[in-house]
């Protein structure tokens, strides 16, 4: 491999931010200067790995400067999809000619996620989505903000089975393949992100010693870092991702799912490397059990607490070597241990006509926003962005070496020596509930309150009027209100249960913090009364349909145009959620991949609940999305034809020629084989897919 196409950065041309994580390999800092596939959006943020002293004699600089110009080497789509997927190494960095560190790309976005404290706390922060999490059961899952279906696993396991067949062909073991070296998203689609890649081997080279995480080893003896050992492990995530469990190796819980998975996993555990099965035969059998598995998502517990299990405690990566900041501890789950709020229960029935003032609500609570990052093409490089907010091309280093070395580079800045941008620590797990006062109670609440007190005993004593019907006070779950107020000041007066009305679907008793909603399913305001001590849940009964209340992975239909949308049971001709936006910025659902509709939602006047469905049709197969050159693994025949995305051509029979969005366009594929698909209600969504025999 040429020096020349290795990228390398002189170490004082660096403009560093704050130090992000630090760890047994050394330490994480954000870059402020310099930027990565530059024609991506104006380009990838970076952050700088600087190896710990200690590690730099153990470090190999030719397997490392091998990494780095990797993707130069490869074609413009295996080196886009390589940057995409894990967190390959950048450049170099080099202090006087020697190798220092290396820069990596900053975590995209939809890999993390809004983590809520366990102890009671309504308000959490950004985290990575590392795969520890979910080796938890489903309650502790959802309690801290994830909403994972079975489904969702299933097409996690494939996904991460898929890109390991991928890398080793590319020449890549993982080594030291655990979940804390794996993050995840379900948004849009469910998909694995790799980290730590400079630990990785590539074409049987490693730039640091092989280590691996404990209970996350291969059996004793064996050689480390080859894709036999990630076979060994991937079926042992599997049998875990099941059991939510840290540490189980009994794959009983996986057969449940499905017979053969099981099978799969004992053969992967095998002390015989020989007779494990390789990832592509786990990507097809699990792409195939994830028809079937239920989409239905966990829901966060309302009062009880989840009982995590440990996670496994970190790599040995050299001396001094600690878990990064920001992910779960040894001795407790991700997240950090706490004592959840437990809320009252609903008070009794009745409600009446009247209006009570002395409210304060919180309303247009943000539901869904993550967007991704959809690359096309690229040209490799590295910009420096000047005092004046400019930024200009750079293809040389101070040095004089060559920073431009391909199509594609990436990384990310999560690895075994620091979390990602927007990662604090677990110390982060004690949020002050006083917040910044607009949400906590005390303030104008109480002084109204108070005033409404007064009014009461100015009453004549003498008169004796007839109770006034309280219908906040008389509020249960079920009740129904008209909310006539502003956005920040309510007054509710009781309604039928009808479309454009709020439902109570929640009490909070002895508490005001309208936060105390947050985690309700389809609460949309929160209300709160200091003269009851409640906070009342409302949902709104939008007059398009419960789809308003759809959330990331649901399914919905609806007309082609104006009329009522409906969540129901996935299936072809329906159509999935990507993602849900308040507000009515169409352009947000642009770069999804697979977006092909946009579903708007009205919410009250000036209430601030209008929203936008992003949604993705639900094809009958692979074929729906499949591109040209793809390959495809096609069973069945005639109209019984199905076809399966194994993730890879070595276990696929077809490859896609051409594609049409006519239907029934036969003349199109002229010689080559044929599928085809339409919708009676969107017919522009209609395809005929042409292919051929591998």
């Amino acid at each position: 491999m040429s020096a020349s196409r290795t990228p390398v950065v002189e170490h004082g041309t660096l403009t560093l931010g704050r130090l992000l994580g630090q760890g047994g390999q050394g330490s994480v800092h954000q870059v402020l200067n310099k930027k990565i596939n530059t024609s991506v959006n104006g380009g990838w943020d970076v952050v700088y790995k600087e190896y710990a002293p200690a590690v730099l004699p153990a470090l190999d600089a030719s397997a490392l400067a091998a990494q780095v110009a990797l993707t130069a080497s490869l074609s413009t789509a295996e080196g886009r999809w390589l940057c995409e997927k894990t967190a390959w190494p950048a450049a170099v960095v080099e202090r006087a000619g020697h190798p220092c560190g290396l820069l990596m790309r900053l975590v995209p976005d939809r890999f993390q996620f809004a983590y809520r404290p366990l102890g009671g706390a309504s308000r959490g922060d950004r985290r990575l989505a590392n795969l520890e999490f979910l080796l938890n059961d489903d309650a502790y899952v959802a309690g801290v903000g994830l909403r994972v279906s079975e489904r969702d696993r299933v097409l996690l396991l494939a996904d991460l089975a898929a890109t390991l067949t991928r890398l080793h062909r590319i020449g890549i073991a993982v080594g030291d393949l655990s979940p804390k070296n794996l993050l995840f998203t379900t948004a849009a689609r469910p998909e694995c992100f790799l980290v730590d890649c400079d630990a990785m081997r590539l074409r049987g080279a490693s730039a640091l010693p092989q280590a691996e995480t404990p209970d996350w080893q291969i059996p004793a003896g064996e050689e480390k870092a080859t894709p036999s050992s990630d076979s060994y492990k991937l079926a042992l995530l599997a049998v875990r991702l099941f059991a939510r469990d840290q540490t189980a190796t009994d794959p009983a819980a996986l057969a449940a799912l499905d017979p053969t998975l099981g099978d799969l996993a004992r053969a992967g555990l095998s002390a015989d490397p020989a007779r494990r099965p390789a990832p592509a035969a786990w990507a097809e059998r699990l792409t195939a059990v994830a028809a079937t598995a239920s989409a239905k998502a966990a829901r966060r517990p309302a009062s009880a607490k989840p009982a995590p299990k440990p996670p496994a405690p970190p790599s040995p990566r050299g001396p001094g070597s600690a878990r990064p900041p920001g992910t779960p501890a040894a001795a407790r789950p991700p997240g950090g241990p706490g004592s959840p709020r437990v809320p009252g229960g609903t008070g009794p029935g009745g409600s009446g006509s009247a209006r009570v003032p002395a409210l304060r609500k919180s309303a247009g609570r943000t539901v869904a926003v993550v967007a991704a990052l959809i690359a096309v093409a690229v040209l490799f490089g590295l910009r420096s962005s000047g005092d004046d907010g400019s930024s200009t091309a750079q293809s040389t280093t101070s040095s004089g070496q060559s920073s431009t070395g391909g199509s594609w580079t990436g990384g990310t800045s999560a690895d075994d020596s620091g979390g990602g941008l927007g990662t604090p620590d677990d110390t982060d797990d004690t949020d002050d509930d006083t917040g910044d006062g607009t949400s906590a109670g005390g303030g104008d609440d109480t002084t109204a309150g108070a005033a409404d007190d007064d009014s009461d005993a100015d009453e004549d004593a003498t008169e004796s009027p007839s109770p006034t019907p309280d219908p906040v006070g008389d509020a249960e779950v079920g009740s129904c209100f008209d909310d006539e107020g502003t956005r920040t000041r309510p007054d509710l007066v009781s309604t039928s249960c009808s479309p454009g009305a709020f439902k109570v679907v929640d009490i909070r008793h002895g508490t005001t913090d309208l936060d105390s909603c947050d985690g309700v399913d389809d609460s949309d305001e929160s209300v709160s009364s200091h003269r009851h001590d409640l906070v009342l849940c409302l949902s709104y009964l939008n007059p398009g349909g419960d789809a308003y209340h759809a959330g990331q992975g649901d399914c919905v239909y609806g007309p082609n145009g104006s009329g009522t949308w409906y969540t129901e049971p996935c299936e072809t001709g329906n159509f999935k959620v990507l993602a849900v936006y308040q507000g009515r910025n169409k352009s947000k659902c642009d770069g999804w991949p697979h977006y092909n509709l946009l579903k708007p939602f009205s919410g009250p006047s000036g209430a601030g609940l209008d929203r936008i469905l992003c949604l993705s049709m639900n094809y009958p197969d692979a074929m729906g999305y499949a591109q040209v050159r793809q390959c495809l693994l096609k069973s069945g025949s005639g109209s019984d034809a199905t076809f399966t995305n194994t993730g890879s051509c070595d276990s696929s029979n077809v490859v896609v020629s051409g594609r049409t969005g006519r239907y029934e366009a036969a003349s199109f594929c002229g010689n080559d084989g044929w599928t085809t698909w339409r919708s009676r209600e969107y017919p522009e969504l209609a395809y005929t897919v042409c292919y051929r025999w591998r």
